[in-house]
């Protein structure tokens, strides 16, 4: 078998130390690494620089994307100091971007009429819109919805599309549907809660209530629903978002939400400060609920409780109340906790396999592997240049699978293994094919949350490398960053964006390898079995 040795390999900056974690502060609780996350309110270069504000602000569509995230997103976007506020990723700009443009040419294709809105003339907007509406325009774009009271607005909409429908209203013969656009492929829970928002308001303007909602999506594919099939859904959580409008604040809650929140500057750092239980990964917001009602409210809490007590009084199953328990014994700890050997196998050609894709086109453009044998590693990216190319890419990359039959191949987390899933569907691979390279695929996420626990808040690949000494050539480099910089490429032909991509994607190839021979190189830490020592009920 030939050798997958490169010439001059390069060294990788963070590997030296990969065996041996690094070391973390021993003061508070669990600390992040140095980032947006540990800059106290908001303060670094990721930061609006906007005056302080803490108006309140009118009850919006957009309340409910945030709620569904986080109930305390939502309040902060009401009560928040705008100050404190992170700006928009570059991911999202590009999501913002992408959505305008889908939905400017939706919008020219349907020759609908639009009804000017600058931001600040409500009231004007709102009766633009009623006057389109009472005149039947067929179909009315940027339409302005309100409702409140006391000479106030409320509640505001500015829907993407109204369409036209017959039946009687106010209006005369016709009323009106909510049509919104997206550049998702597909329907998100979110989306259909904005559609009965806009379509509550909707009926006060029109005195009747429609009875459907719309959505066009990133396809051009239509996808219509029953509003009655979301009222009561929508009606509860319309309720709590107006008592979080009217200032009731949701508590503390940390997870992996909190990576893309705009607010992480200001709920993280005090989750830290305090110890908060939700630091400790995989649990639940509805646990911790009841965690509180009990007293046991922060890491170390928890870490005395008798997992018996933990799963009795949030029925989490046996099995996950001492998973809890044990990882947030090793965040008490400040160390590793060994659970269990993985039985990694030694030697041979090892292949580490990472993909990158854009979550909502569904379209994948770069499936790497790193290589390893006895003399050697390399890096090999199977790329498709422009999104007609995937097939392409898959079935090389394939071919390369095939042609190291015996050798394992890692990946982290799910994401290989269901895109892997996707392909052989879309391109026909024979059912042979597909079980043989099934059967070789191995998860190093299951191994890990399986053989350890680290004292760490979340288990992505890249909190785990970076635990254990791996770092990532560009600081800013991210899964969806990678998406943000093959866009790029597509849009404008430069390279340059095209090859971070693929250096990214190397780096986590190697940072699953980093992986893979720390756990082959177990036990490390303590035995969990040393941690066991818990404190009654009656003690916490």
């Amino acid at each position: 078998m030939r050798s997958l040795v490169e010439p001059n390999p390069r060294a990788r900056a963070g590997e030296a130390g990969a065996k041996k974690p690094a070391g973390r502060q021993k003061e508070g609780w669990p600390r992040l690494p140095r980032g947006p996350y540990n800059q106290m309110h908001g303060r670094g270069r990721e930061t609006e620089r906007t005056s302080p504000e803490r108006t309140i602000r009118m009850l919006t569509a957009t309340h409910f994307y945030s709620y569904a995230s986080c109930p305390r997103w939502a309040y902060l976007d009401m009560h928040g100091d705008r100050g404190l506020r992170h700006a928009p990723s570059e991911f999202l700009q590009k999501l913002l971007s992408d959505g305008r443009h889908h939905e400017r040419a939706v919008l020219e294709q349907l020759g609908a009429e639009r009804v000017g809105f600058d931001g600040k003339d409500v009231e004007g907007a709102v009766a633009r819109t009623a006057a389109a509406m009472a005149a039947g325009v067929p179909r009315i774009a940027g339409a302005v919805l309100a409702a409140g009271g006391d000479g106030r607005v409320e509640r505001l909409g500015v829907a993407d599309l109204l369409e036209r429908v017959p039946g009687r209203s106010r209006l005369g013969g016709h009323h009106y549907e909510v049509v919104e656009i997206k550049t998702a492929r597909r329907v998100k829970p979110p989306y259909r809660m904005q559609l009965a928002f806009y379509s509550d308001l909707l009926a006060g303007v029109q005195g009747v209530a429609p009875q459907h909602a719309h959505l066009i999506m990133g396809d051009d594919r239509r996808e219509s629903f029953p509003l009655a099939g979301v009222r009561g859904r929508f009606e509860a959580q319309l309720a709590r978002l107006r008592e979080i409008h009217a200032g009731h604040e949701p508590p503390v809650y940390v997870s992996s939400t909190c990576t893309t929140c705009p607010w992480r500057g200001v709920c993280v750092p005090q989750a830290e400060a305090e110890g908060h239980v939700s630091l400790v990964y995989g649990l639940q917001r509805e646990a911790v609920s009841r965690l509180d009602g009990r007293g046991v409210r922060t890491c170390t809490d928890l870490a005395r409780l008798d997992p018996a007590c933990l799963d009795e009084w949030t029925g989490c199953g046996p099995s996950w109340a001492r998973r809890l328990v044990g990882q947030a014994r090793s965040l008490m700890q400040d160390g590793v906790v060994w659970r269990d050997d993985p039985r990694l196998p030694r030697g041979g050609v090892e292949l580490f396999f990472d993909i990158e894709g854009d979550p909502d086109t569904d379209a994948l453009y770069l499936f790497g592997v790193l290589a390893r044998d006895g003399h050697g590693e390399r890096y090999v990216p199977f790329l498709a240049e422009r999104p007609e190319e995937e097939a392409r890419a898959f079935l090389a990359c394939l071919e390369f699978f095939e042609s190291y039959p015996q050798a394992p191949i890692y990946h982290y987390h799910h994401y290989e293994r269901t895109s892997l899933r996707r392909l052989v569907e879309r391109y026909g691979v024979e059912a042979a094919r597909v079980e043989r390279l099934a059967a070789r695929l191995r998860d190093l996420s299951a191994d890990v949350l399986a053989s350890c626990y680290l004292p760490i808040r979340s288990y992505s690949l890249k909190a785990v490398a970076r635990y254990l000494g791996f770092e990532w050539t560009q600081h800013n480099s991210s899964a969806v960053q990678s998406v943000v910089w093959f866009s790029s490429w597509l849009r404008t032909g430069d390279r340059g964006c095209l090859e971070r991509a693929v250096e990214y994607n190397s780096d986590d190839c190697r940072a699953t390898r980093v992986l893979k021979d720390w756990l082959a190189s177990g036990p490390h830490g303590v035995p969990e079995e040393e941690t066991a020592e818990s404190s009654t009920p009656a003690a916490v």
